[in-house]
């Protein structure tokens, strides 16, 4: 089949969704689909181009303009987004007929260019929810206008409503679609994971410890990833201020960027933290020697029920380089670390509990060694992409 898959973030850039987009597109590439890429130029190059071209594989990429987000204010993210939206629209006239057009959220005006390029080609419109866009801009208060978010929410019922098949990544999302009235029939669950080649025991190509000035016996916690508003890390630099003086063998190491990075900075400079290093965001396969050191991988979301039906993508890369985690997400996500034998759970945004579970982590260290082969046998499992695309090819086949 034809597939037009339009994402607006893809490699070189650095995320899980980038990450998704790359893997789950290539392996239905080595299923004998044809696929055709819109996304945008990475938001950190700069470039006068408005449109390019290009292969990776067996996947034809076209890059497009976007108005560059700077993450300062709503007003400029909203003209990135439809900048891209726009851009995207355009680029994909240009494709030839495709069997199906292929749009992921967020955002939704990406998705509202997905299905109007169906309409001009003719074809059929499969929508992928990787997260609830709208709930989580209200609940993260992301845009306070009450008339936007209104909009926004009935744009996103009219992309639930027209999309000929729907992709979501939880169990949670199925089951909240359902409640809204969509019927389960049309929904398709393919949830996030790893490539069975990606699950390895990584090698420490560099001492991170004596690169940062980590003592070589210290107990090592790293979280990498997105530092933003939903991640409540100022609940984890609170607990390394009370770990200093509790345990000073406790580190932390972040390595990451976002919009609340210079905050937590500042925070643990304001305490005098010693035990804590923020490095730069890097590509995931520049992270092996970190995950080489780490003793543990921390995973961590506000205290929200909506989070309960959220899976970050960080716990199957943990999993896959047998770091067991340190989970503050209740629900699903909780729910695969204890029945992978994966990890500790701590209450979301309680730095006691927190401190608690790693202390009672650290005494059981000696446990680390066995629970990584079960871990990476849950991920080959239940989490595998290559099986996982062969689901959503299945769905696609639905229109053949």
């Amino acid at each position: 089949m034809k597939i037009i898959y339009i994402t607006q973030h893809f490699p070189p850039e650095i995320g899980a969704a980038p990450g998704r987009a790359f893997e789950m597109s290539s392996n239905l590439a080595e299923l004998g689909h044809d696929l055709h890429i819109l996304t945008s130029f990475p938001n950190h190059t700069t470039t006068s181009a408005m449109f390019k071209k290009e292969m990776a594989g067996k996947l034809t990429i076209y890059r497009s303009f976007q108005v560059k987000d700077k993450k300062k204010s709503s007003l400029n993210r909203l003209a990135n987004y439809f900048s891209f939206a726009f851009t995207s629209f355009v680029t994909g006239l240009f494709v030839r007929k495709p069997d199906v057009v292929y749009a992921t959220s967020p955002q939704l005006f990406q998705a509202f260019a997905g299905y109007l390029l169906s309409k001009v080609h003719r074809t059929k419109f499969v929508f992928e929810v990787r997260d609830l866009w709208v709930d989580f801009a209200e609940v993260l208060g992301q845009f306070n206008n009450k008339k936007l978010l209104t909009l926004a929410r009935k744009l996103e019922r009219f992309l639930y409503r027209n999309a000929d098949q729907i992709v979501v990544v939880t169990e949670g999302y199925k089951e909240r679609l359902m409640e809204l009235g969509f019927p389960g029939e049309k929904i398709t669950i393919i949830p996030n994971g790893v490539n069975p080649e990606d699950i390895i025991e990584p090698k420490a190509e560099k001492d991170i410890r004596k690169e940062y000035g980590i003592p070589d016996d210290a107990f090592l916690l790293i979280y990498t990833g997105n530092i933003g508003a939903a991640q409540s890390l100022s609940t984890i630099v609170e607990a390394a201020e009370r770990l200093q003086s509790l345990d000073p063998s406790i580190y932390f190491l972040f390595i990451g960027e976002g919009v609340e990075k210079e905050k937590l900075v500042q925070q643990a400079k304001n305490h005098r933290l010693t035990n804590i290093l923020f490095l730069k965001g890097v590509p995931k396969k520049e992270l092996e020697s970190v995950y080489a050191n780490a003793d543990m991988g921390i995973v961590s979301l506000k205290d929200e029920p909506l989070f309960t039906i959220t899976i970050p993508s960080k716990i199957f890369d943990y999993m896959a380089m047998g770091v067991p985690v340190l989970v503050g997400v209740d629900g699903e996500t909780r729910r695969i670390v204890e029945q992978s034998d994966a990890g500790f759970f701590f209450k979301p945004e309680n730095s006691q509990s927190f401190i608690e579970t790693v202390l009672n982590a650290k005494e059981k260290h000696r446990e680390f060694p066995s629970m990584k082969d079960r871990m990476r046998e849950s991920l080959l499992k239940d989490y595998n992409r290559k099986i996982l695309a062969v689901k959503l090819s299945d769905a696609f086949k639905k229109f053949s």
